[in-house]
């Protein structure tokens, strides 16, 4: 089993320490969002799985760098950084932003032929597929603390607490802004479908991707597509319960996976 450099692990952190696990998960947080947001997860996969969480610039240690306003400056780091746990089974699961960042990086993987498509899973949550345009509100054009501000009326995922201290507003504003400029400038190229696995799941109450929308990804399943709703809104997962719901899901994936090795 290949060793992550020193290179990839500026771009991927480990969260668990669970060599026994045979999977690798390795996870790609919503805009403006980092590794902190994976922690409840580690006691749910223990034994699953070994969590990694994407490193992005201009948050958390890499708060002093600047955040990336080109889908290609994070992409293609990223997609060399995941290369090096390839010889292992690998999940990859990204959020919103963050499923459109690892969707980018598992087409850059599968078509390097870097990884085998038999030992390597994508589960994308709450987005629409790459071929369609999102229905988000566009707020990346508003200066970083109106853009903190608005996604916090839209999602309600911040609390208020942390909108009462300047710093912190400041701080995710610029990651936000970026994150967002990526999200709504994304103009997706026909490529074939992934060879891969493609497990989907959204919130069944989610107000920017329907269940319709959710199926609409099958286009881009080129080795077995799935489709999961849970109840819940576009952060699902938050409460315990939505949780538990993904916990499961990731859960039979990594079992599948694990099936690989045998």
């Amino acid at each position: 089993m290949n060793e992550p450099t020193l290179a990839s692990l500026d771009w991927l952190k480990r969260m668990s320490a669970d060599d026994h696990s045979l999977v690798t998960m390795i996870c790609f947080p919503p805009a403006g969002g980092g590794m902190t947001g994976f922690w409840p997860w580690i006691a749910p996969l223990r034994g699953r799985a070994n969590l990694y969480a994407a490193s992005l610039p201009g948050r958390e240690q890499r708060l002093r760098e600047e955040p990336a306003r080109a889908l290609d400056a994070l992409a293609a780091p990223l997609a060399e950084a995941v290369a090096a746990f390839a010889d292992r089974p690998l999940l990859i699961f990204g959020h919103s932003f963050g499923a459109l960042l690892a969707y980018e990086i598992v087409q850059r993987l599968l078509a390097e032929r870097r990884a085998a498509p038999e030992r390597l899973r994508f589960l994308a949550s709450g987005r629409v597929p790459p071929h369609l345009p999102s229905r988000a509100e566009r707020v990346s054009h508003l200066p970083p603390r109106d853009v903190v501000f608005r996604v916090a009326k839209l999602h309600g995922n911040i609390p208020v607490a942390l909108l009462e201290q300047p710093d912190y507003v400041e701080m995710i504003g610029r990651a936000l802004q970026a994150d967002l400029f990526i999200n709504e400038t994304y103009d997706w190229t026909e490529r074939p479908p992934l060879s891969c696995p493609l497990t989907v799941v959204g919130g069944d109450g989610d107000p920017l991707v329907s269940a319709a929308e959710l199926d609409a990804w099958e286009r881009h399943a080129g080795g077995g597509f799935e489709r999961r709703l849970v109840a819940g809104d576009h952060f699902y997962f938050r409460p315990a319960a939505g949780q538990r719901a993904l916990m499961e899901i990731v859960a039979a994936c990594c079992e599948t996976l694990a099936a690989t090795t045998q």
